[in-house]
C-alpha cells in the first residue's frame, strides 16, 4: 500500500518502529525480528503475510523519507499514534520502542534521542505490562 492516505493505525505504527530501528543507520535481522513480533501483538488476527506487507511498505517509505530528508511523516505518525492510543497503550507502544532499540545490543545516542523525543510527544511513561488496544 504506496498511498498514505490509505494507511492504518498500523502502518503509522511500523513506521515510527522502523524509524526507530534505523535511528542507528541500519535495521538489523535482531531488531527486525522483534520489530514484528511487537507489531503484530497490535493485531494477532493479522495474516504473516499482511503483516510483512505492512512492514516493508513502512520500511520503504521510511528509506525513501530519508533520502529526501523527509522528516515530517515521521512527525505526523507519531502524532496520529499519540491521538489513536490511550495512556496505557501509548506506554505499551513506547516499551515497544525500547525492545526493538535495544535488540542489537546497543542502544545508540540516536535512537535514545529519538525515544526521548517519541516519548515527550505521546507523554508515555516506559514501564513494563501496559495493555494494547487493538489496531487494524
Amino acid at each position: 500500500m504506496a498511498n498514505r492516505d490509505e494507511w492504518t493505525e498500523l502502518h503509522h505504527l511500523a513506521y515510527v518502529y522502523a524509524a526507530v530501528a534505523s535511528s542507528d543507520g541500519s535495521i538489523t535481522n535482531d531488531e527486525l525480528d522483534v520489530f514484528c513480533k511487537k507489531l503484530h501483538q497490535w493485531n494477532d488476527d493479522i495474516e504473516a503475510d499482511q503483516l510483512m506487507q505492512i512492514v516493508m511498505a513502512a520500511v520503504a517509505a521510511l528509506g525513501s523519507d530519508k533520502q529526501r530528508h523527509e522528516a515530517g511523516y515521521l512527525r505526523q505518525s507519531v502524532e496520529l499514534i499519540a491521538g489513536a492510543l490511550d495512556d496505557d497503550s501509548r506506554a505499551a507502544a513506547l516499551d515497544d520502542l525500547f525492545a526493538i532499540a535495544a535488540a542489537d545490543g546497543t542502544l545508540e545516542p540516536g535512537e535514545g534521542s529519538l525515544l526521548l523525543e517519541i516519548r515527550e510527544a505521546w507523554r508515555a511513561d516506559q514501564e513494563d505490562h501496559h495493555s494494547r488496544r487493538r489496531l487494524g
